[in-house]
């Protein structure tokens, strides 16, 4: 169904201009589920290609003034991006694992250098990668393009993550402006600059209560808890001091960790997220161009919804399949797991449920991957593409090209760190 944007929307700035999405769900859908499906014989490297045709929907299929965005980019570029950083991470891998085999008694501190260095490169390949999709994107024939440098940009980033954990997350606000401000004034539409005018402390008066709420669910039921057991040990009731009593805190404890696990994150993430998204947007700028966003936090509590219930269906379908067949061929399957117990016996009836185990993995993790990427990629792509506006676009009118294309290691390091989220 086609994503138009809502009259409705308060065009208070200046010959606004509303944006538009036209891509169909189905569309999309087919797409994940082809090219998820692809990867099983091409060994995951179909997902190059996969990535490649999402993007180009998402950016054919958004529209200001009824022209739409183009994304260049190829399949061909995120692979060898991909080797490359390969190339670059197999010598600390292997450094690693010289390490830990000559470090065996000390393992877990062994880890601790690789895990600082690949903390470090996730900075690194977020800017480059960033770059890199916008000096792939074109809009009336100009291209995006980004300076700075990533290893600038990671220093900023550390220097900010370590601020923000000594402060217990006050000064992320802070953070997440001065971290946008530095990746806006360095990104360029032709010969346009762009800018980033939010501020921390207009995020922060967005979300602190987000912030102060987290921090009594995360710090002060735990902070009761203990203050409880106290009162127990120091009570003079007999029964209270007891194992009995213990136990009871124990038993509340045990059922608090779903709440924690679960819940927290299902109340705080959207909020947080619909919190900033809108923030983000409100201050980015182009020359005179400027964002203004409608969106709702409504919207992403629905895509969580979505996606978690999705999820559950999906995982039940496949439990009452594998259920199914389990009942049909239960003989089958019992005489090959106790072959499979035997190196001796193995059979190829222990081996064709080994492949059957396996590829039922392969469906859960390939059914996940594609409610996450539609609900949480196009979903959420086209939930703030029609609740934005831009303001003043006939300023760039008279834009030129300008820049280089940026090259693709950003890309690389985001797949093969796995910390590529979204499209």
């Amino acid at each position: 169904m086609t994503t138009s944007y809502d009259p409705g929307f308060p065009l208070t700035a200046p010959q606004a201009s509303p944006m538009a999405f036209s891509g169909r769900g189905r569309e999309f859908l087919k797409l994940l589920i082809a090219g998820s499906l692809f990867q099983i014989p091409t060994f995951g490297f179909y997902r190059f290609w996969m990535i490649t045709k999402l993007r180009r929907h998402l950016w054919a299929n958004t529209q200001v003034e009824g022209e739409s965005f183009e994304y260049t980019g190829t399949a061909k570029e995120l692979l060898i991006g991909f080797l490359i950083a390969l190339a670059v991470l197999a010598p600390l891998y292997i450094a690693y694992f010289i390490l830990t085999f000559m470090a065996e008694e000390r393992y877990a501190f062994a880890s601790v250098p690789l895990v600082l260095v690949m903390y470090v490169l996730a900075h690194f390949g977020s800017y480059r990668a960033r770059k890199y999709r916008a000096s792939r994107t074109v809009f009336r024939g100009v291209r995006f393009w980004m300076k700075g440098a990533g290893w600038a940009y990671a220093g900023r980033a550390i220097l900010w993550d370590v601020a923000t954990l000594l402060t217990l997350g006050l000064t992320l606000p802070w953070a997440m402006a001065s971290l946008e401000r530095y990746r806006m004034r360095h990104t360029y539409f032709g010969n346009v600059q762009g800018d980033f005018v939010g501020t921390g402390w207009s995020l922060f008066k967005r979300g602190w209560w987000i912030w102060a709420l987290g921090i009594v669910l995360v710090f002060g039921i735990p902070l009761l808890i203990a203050g409880l057991g106290a009162l127990l040990v120091s009570s003079d009731d007999a029964v209270l001091r007891s194992k009995g009593g213990t136990v009871a805190i124990g038993n509340i404890a045990a059922q608090l960790i779903p709440f924690f696990l679960i819940v927290v994150p299902l109340i705080l993430l959207p909020l947080a997220m619909a919190v900033f998204t809108r923030w983000q947007i409100d201050g980015l700028k182009f020359g005179e161009v400027t964002l203004a966003s409608k969106l709702r936090r409504r919207t992403f509590y629905g895509l969580f919804l979505k996606l978690i219930f999705s999820s559950i269906g999906f995982l039940t379908i496949l439990g009452i399949v594998a259920a199914a067949c389990y009942l049909l061929f239960g003989a089958f399957f019992q005489e090959a797991i106790e072959a499979m117990r035997d190196i001796e016996e193995m059979s190829w009836a222990s081996v064709s449920v080994g492949l059957l185990i396996a590829l039922a993995y392969l469906a859960v993790l390939m059914g996940l991957g594609v409610l996450q990427r539609y609900f949480f990629g196009r979903g959420l792509w086209a939930a703030i593409v029609t609740t934005t506006a831009v303001a003043n676009l006939r300023s760039v009118d008279a834009a030129v090209a300008a820049g280089q294309p940026s090259g693709v290691l950003g890309e690389g390091l985001a797949d093969a760190l796995d910390f590529n989220v979204g499209i």
